[in-house]
């Protein structure tokens, strides 16, 4: 009996090991390395103006990001959202770097002040 026992309690730390031991599944993991806000207002007929966010963003993972969305919302100076803003990028290669750009247009868009950047992956 002890010796059936002796073997459970080896096939089972076996069994944990084995478990734990094993490589994890590669992940892309898309990371916002820099950003800049601009805005520009437009003078004429109509009341334009723009709000762009330009950075970088890198998937620092192991693995392809088969779609790499960036979501940008933009705030004027009390904390009120003007607008938001998203873009894609397909197939981002692990280490892989990516320019991107996310714009409101509109009468209110040159009052961002602050934005607020977030990152997914499909």
């Amino acid at each position: 009996m002890q010796r059936y026992l002796i073997m459970f309690v080896v096939f089972m730390a076996l069994c944990v090991c084995i478990a734990g031991c094993s490589s994890p599944e590669p992940q892309g993991d898309l990371k916002i390395l820099s950003a800049d806000l601009r805005t520009h207002e437009f003078t004429g007929g109509m009341p334009q103006s723009t709000a762009t966010v330009l950075g970088q963003a890198q998937n620092v993972g192991t693995a392809s990001i088969g779609v790499a969305q960036i979501t940008v919302e933009f705030y004027d100076a009390g904390g009120r959202l003007i607008g938001t803003a998203s873009t894609t990028k397909d197939n981002l290669k692990p280490g892989e770097d990516w320019q991107f750009s996310a714009q409101i247009v509109g009468p209110d868009a040159w009052k961002s002040v602050k934005y607020k950047a977030s990152t997914s992956m499909k």
